[in-house]
């Protein structure tokens, strides 16, 4: 589990503050589900909805998302944020619906898993 509070700099990046009165909560719920010397694949579980809140703490533990030039490392090849949402639910505003939505994952990903 991933706690921090997040807070909103005046060119909108976020960060963490350990300061609870300067940020909010963000909760996050990761598992790891493969790992190889260069990469992790996680399933991540949003308990809080912040600004970037994945990227930040990922960033913060030293494991940013592959291919963030926001919050991780520039410049090791990745084309892309390989950044992707399996599936996601939500509660329809009007009918009140659980509605869960899912996709696979882009092939490009695939290829660089391709070493787990």
């Amino acid at each position: 589990m991933l706690e921090a509070y997040l807070a909103e700099n005046r060119v909108h990046k976020m960060y963490s503050v350990d300061d609870h009165k300067k940020g909010k909560l963000a909760k996050t719920g990761y598992k790891v589900l493969r790992e190889s010397t260069k990469y992790s694949l996680l399933e991540i579980d949003l308990l809080t909805g912040r600004k970037n809140q994945i990227r930040v703490q990922l960033a913060d533990k030293g494991c940013p998302v592959a291919g963030d030039k926001k919050y991780g490392a520039k410049g090791n090849g990745i084309k892309r944020l390989t950044f992707h949402a399996a599936s996601i639910t939500i509660v329809h505003p009007y009918s009140k619906e659980t509605m869960t939505f899912t996709t696979q994952v882009p092939a490009y990903f695939k290829s660089l898993i391709q070493g787990f």
